[in-house]
């Protein structure tokens, strides 16, 4: 456990726009000898992005309100749980032998971050909750140091990388709260990133709530039954009704169909704020890898993700092991028809853009590289 004269472990996000490969990497993270990875603590935390100031308030804390962050039991989480839609990112399934259910909700702390560190998750859920019982009044920013210490004290690690699904949207938050951690940036082509969104129920779901949002003039998965009675949905349109929480169709979610140029304009639109936020960081403190440059040259890439980290983490042998757990490089976003495939490209085109101002580029030489000649 932390005291005193622990010495402060390392700080790394692994960020990216979601569906780039972060959970791939928090996976081979996780088998570092030295590194504790946190999968999704600020996407469940925030519940996809939408209540983030809740997750970062202003002011004080104390240890029960920064326990009540943690254990929250979001609103779009526990609807897509309920009715079998959790993402497999979500590693905490309900059942007979679990402690939390379905139709109950899962805490946040439990959807996947607890899992990814132990078989034993509801054990360290209570672990957890009487090691922060404990902690003294602060900022929520360092309440989560406090909580990122001690889980790197109980398993025993020098520092932690925490991966959550499109986390670029939080780089202001992050540079605000943890402002000497250093970033390890996972770029994708964004065309096979926005076909892999379109595919996904969490990012579908988040741009129907979107659309909602707009429509509704207010967020309808926010805790406001007065608004929930009094809604008028004359505006919004037939295909999005089995979206609101009061009509959730469970078969309508999984049919629904959301443009993958959508979420070109999407991966576009963040490459550039994130690009922005990165570039403003000291040099030394980002390293952007190309996904595409993990999976055709998994050890090299492992190899300068470990001197990233510094120089006691480079490991030979954790570059092999995972090496060997990385698949083939492959891409879709061709196969699309032709008005889709267009419409993609000129989606993304803005943010392959900024990402070659800024030179992130694939390494030379490799298959990734060569796919990419006609960027």
């Amino acid at each position: 456990m932390p005291t005193p004269t622990s010495p402060a472990p390392g700080q790394v996000f692994v960020t990216g726009t979601g569906r780039c490969g972060s959970t791939l990497v928090s996976e081979l993270l996780r088998e570092h000898p030295q590194v504790l990875s946190l999968s999704e603590l600020f996407n469940h935390l925030t519940d996809m992005y939408r209540i983030t100031a809740r997750v970062f308030p202003e002011g004080p804390l104390t240890a029960a309100e920064f326990w009540r962050i943690l254990s929250s039991r979001n609103t779009v989480n526990k609807l897509l749980t309920a009715h079998g839609l959790a993402p497999k990112e979500v590693l905490y399934r309900p059942s007979a032998t679990t402690r939390f259910q379905a139709d109950t909700g899962v805490p946040a702390v439990l959807l996947t971050t607890l899992p990814h560190l132990t078989d034993t998750p509801d054990e360290l859920y209570d672990e957890l909750e009487a090691a922060v019982a404990g902690f003294p009044d602060a900022g929520v920013g360092e309440h989560y140091h406090r909580l990122f210490a001690w889980l790197c004290a109980r398993f025993g690690k020098a520092l932690w990388a925490e991966r959550s699904g499109g986390s670029l949207i939080l780089a202001s938050q992050f540079r605000e709260h943890f402002p000497e951690a250093r970033y390890l940036h996972i770029v994708r082509d964004g065309r096979d990133t926005a076909l892999s969104m379109s595919r996904h129920t969490g990012f579908r779901m988040a741009a129907v709530v979107m659309a909602l949002h707009l429509t509704l003039g207010h967020d309808p998965y926010a805790e406001q039954p007065s608004l929930d009675a009094e809604r008028d949905l004359g505006f919004v349109p037939e295909e999005l009704l089995p979206f609101l929480p009061e009509r959730f169709d469970a078969a309508a979610v999984r049919d629904y169909r959301v443009p993958v140029s959508l979420f070109g304009t999407y991966w576009a639109d963040e490459m550039q704020r994130g690009m922005t936020a990165l570039s403003a960081l000291p040099q030394e403190n980002v390293l952007h890898i190309w996904y595409e440059d993990l999976l055709a040259a998994p050890e090299e890439s492992l190899h300068r993700i470990g001197e990233f980290l510094g120089a006691d983490f480079v490991d030979a042998d954790w570059e092999r092991r995972c090496a060997a757990k990385v698949g083939a490089p492959s891409s879709s976003w061709r196969e699309l028809p032709d008005a889709e495939r267009e419409e993609l490209e000129q989606a993304c085109a803005a943010g392959f853009s900024v990402l070659a101002a800024h030179g992130v580029v694939p390494m030379v030489g490799t298959a990734a590289s060569a796919a990419r000649s006609g960027i």
